[in-house]
């Protein structure tokens, strides 16, 4: 008698499903541009001379990993939200699971901190430096959305996080910027914020239009 073949084990992918909840401390700053790369059909520049730049730490949570983001402010009808133009890590988890849940198409990267500067040098040698000039005064607690719009799988997709943050005032500047990035036109921030401990959830996003 022949006995029924066993179905071969699925792998687990090596990451956490979304939403990814995690705690850490960021830099985030709004920088001028004279021109900001292209963005997918379907989506429109909001803040169309300016670059939103973020480096964060993931300290604590389902995944404890650096980040350096490149994006800037679009909408798609209603929606408003972030697009990310480049994205580095330093955890081969986080790209593969940013990559498979949220389409960003994270590249590997070494982090170097200190207080107040951070070194990102990438896989492939692109180096960006920037630095942290705090401002004296007490931080604020805030609850900030923060909306995503990512092209994944031939769709447009759509994800709000949640960010409880405390968070103070700062002035951020590049000190290195390789040409290949989008080039700011001034390479101090316009205005930035720094948080010494914050938290978020990060959803899985959901399909709004093909693309």
């Amino acid at each position: 008698m022949n006995l029924p073949q066993q179905p071969e084990p699925q792998s687990l992918p090596g990451y956490p499903p979304a939403p990814w909840s995690m705690s850490g401390t960021l830099w985030m700053g709004l920088f001028p541009a004279h021109r900001l790369p292209p963005v997918p059909g379907g989506l429109s520049a909001l803040l169309p001379r300016h670059l939103l730049i973020a480096a964060i730490r993931y300290l604590d949570g389902d995944l404890c990993y650096n980040e350096f983001v490149i994006a800037s402010a679009v909408r798609s009808g209603f929606r408003v939200g972030t697009f990310v133009h480049h994205i580095w890590v330093d955890s081969a988890t986080s790209q593969e699971g940013g990559r498979d849940i949220w389409g960003l198409d994270k590249q590997l990267a070494h982090f170097d901190w200190t207080d107040r500067q951070v070194r990102i040098t990438s896989d492939h040698g692109v180096q960006v430096t920037m630095s942290a000039h705090h401002r004296r005064g007490a931080t604020m607690p805030l609850l900030v959305p923060l909306p995503v719009l990512t092209p994944r799988a031939q769709q447009l997709t759509y994800a709000l996080a949640r960010v409880r943050l405390h968070t103070g005032p700062t002035r951020l500047s590049l000190t290195d910027w390789p040409a290949e990035l989008p080039t700011p036109s001034r390479l101090t921030s316009r205005a930035a914020l720094q948080s010494p401990r914050f938290r978020v959830a990060v959803p899985a996003p959901h399909p709004i239009k093909p693309l």
